[in-house]
């Protein structure tokens, strides 16, 4: 079961029950699940780069860019309580240079990865 995790998910307890959960599965349903858990495991390890790392540069730059509607919104719940929001990981992240994309790919199998991309809508 372990080679259907990779990447696998940092924290033990959860990588664990990653394994369990698939374990008790029937043979032809495992090798999508996995997939979803190597996606979300790739993309929660991306998240965490940006833990404690937020500053308040980052959320103001961040606000501007938001809709007048939901930049109140934001306004009104602050900083602190902004810190842990996705978006707003991903756009500390990215302002240095640390792409959701790029790393998503490096981390990724190639087949992971098409995946990832088909399910982005095209404009």
């Amino acid at each position: 079961m372990e080679h259907l995790l990779q990447p696998r998910h940092p924290l033990d307890k959860y990588h664990q029950s990653q394994l369990e959960f698939l374990a008790a599965l029937p043979e032809e349903q495992r090798a999508e699940h996995a997939r979803l858990f190597r996606l979300g495991n790739a993309s929660y390890r991306y998240q965490q780069q940006a833990v404690g790392e937020i500053t308040e540069a980052d959320y103001l730059d961040w606000l501007e860019g938001l809709p007048a509607n939901m930049r109140r919104v934001v306004e009104q719940e602050g900083f602190e309580q902004s810190k842990s929001s996705l978006a707003l990981r991903r756009h500390a992240l990215e302002r240095r240079d640390q792409g959701y994309s790029a790393f998503m790919q490096a981390i990724l199998s190639p087949a992971d990865w098409a995946y990832q991309q088909s399910l982005i809508p095209e404009s």
